[in-house]
């Protein structure tokens, strides 16, 4: 997977967080064909513990290294960064937004974000 690349490549110069957000192809709403082909079946969550369950399994059958956040069941992180169904950014050491990428999946640049973070610690 190439974050998990990119995370260990730079894990010593950039503090990683992958925050997981709501589902975004729950099986009670927009439900995604390769999901239900690759047996990926879960409710949208209505607590927070059950989305630190859904959340997980995730990260486990992604085999995502990085650590992981959960945002709480009302969105709040979803909200302030509008990152549904998924998102790049890079927040420099002062705070500031140094790489906003585009949503996902189409706009998901990970060759972007490394060469961001490369410009970050340069």
């Amino acid at each position: 997977m190439r974050l998990n690349e990119i995370y260990n490549s730079y894990q010593d110069d950039v503090q990683f967080l992958s925050i997981y957000i709501r589902e975004a192809h729950p099986d009670n709403g927009w439900r995604s064909k390769k999901n239900i082909l690759d047996g990926i079946r879960y409710l949208e969550p209505t607590t927070d513990d059950e989305r630190t369950e859904v959340a997980t399994i995730c990260q486990q059958m992604m085999d995502l290294q990085m650590p992981m956040l959960i945002d709480s069941i009302d969105n709040a992180a979803e909200s302030k960064y509008i990152s549904i169904p998924m998102r790049l950014y890079l927040v420099d050491g002062d705070g500031n937004l140094a790489y906003c990428g585009g949503e996902g999946p189409f706009n998901f640049k990970p060759d972007e974000f490394e060469e961001a973070i490369k410009a970050q610690i340069s």
